[in-house]
């Protein structure tokens, strides 16, 4: 039986296919590495598994040479590993990656006839790991910056959530602080006993040109971040109503420059 081969079509797809998997092994073992760099090997490796095909006479030769010789070294170009077990992981996330996106092209193949199922099947594709990749950085960073608080009152201590708002940079004029900004039912016991000294300060906010804050300073507060704790002293706080917060997520949003400390 003879089969007939075009040379650019078979090119295109087993380059596509190869700097594809070698994207997505970046993507699954979170490793930066340049785009020209990942295309670059795609098409190395490509080019001397062609021209393996068109030398070796024995099919299984060619198979061995492929899997053994110029994968590997396509993987190496790419990611230029620092150890052998690196390598071996590079080398493994690679073929799984290769797998998967075999199995996605020959159910491509079984919906749509001739090249475009290929090429439809590599935008889904390359559009749903840039969509997962999307939506687990946005979870992580919402991870990141709800934080563990301690505040320390002079009575008491009050341990809770907090929200590290890049956006909120109010400063108190009159000290020259950060401001932080806690729910006032936190403070109820002392704001009822007249234990904490109120003072106002102005700010702006979008719907709101000037405006005035209640705000109050307390003894401490630290903020335990992971294996990192930063402790203020003195911090400055405006009291807010429960409509500012998102649930019970969180109970103080605290100022952008608070982990610069």
């Amino acid at each position: 039986m003879k089969y007939e081969l075009y040379a650019d079509v078979w090119f295109a797809t087993n380059c596509s296919m190869d700097c594809l998997a070698l994207w997505l092994c970046t993507k699954l073992m979170k490793q930066s590495c340049k785009r020209g760099r990942i295309f670059l090997s795609g098409v190395i490796g490509t080019a001397f598994a062609l021209a393996c095909f068109f030398i070796m006479r024995s099919y299984i030769c060619y198979v061995i040479t492929v899997h053994l010789v110029i994968n590997p070294l396509m993987v190496f170009l790419c990611f230029r590993s620092r150890n052998v077990k690196e390598f071996f992981m590079q080398y493994v996330f690679t073929y799984l990656s290769v797998i998967s996106l075999g199995g996605v092209l020959e159910f491509s193949r079984g919906v749509w006839r001739g090249s475009i199922g290929y090429w439809i099947t590599v935008v889904v594709a390359v559009v749903f790991i840039l969509v997962t990749e999307k939506v687990r950085n946005t979870w992580k960073r919402q991870k990141d910056t709800v934080v563990e608080v301690l505040i320390l009152l002079e009575e008491r201590q009050v341990r809770t959530k907090g929200f590290i708002d890049t956006g909120n940079l109010l400063k108190d004029p009159l000290v020259n602080r950060p401001v932080h900004i806690i729910k006032e039912k936190l403070l109820e016991p002392e704001l009822e006993e007249g234990k904490l000294l109120i003072r106002l300060i102005p700010y702006h906010s979008l719907g709101k040109e000037h405006g005035l804050l209640e705000t109050v300073t307390l003894k401490g507060m630290y903020i335990l971040q992971g294996e990192v704790s930063v402790y203020l002293e003195n911090p400055v706080f405006g009291i807010a109503r429960e409509k500012l917060f998102q649930g019970d997520k969180y109970d103080v949003i605290l100022n952008g420059v608070c982990m610069e400390h």
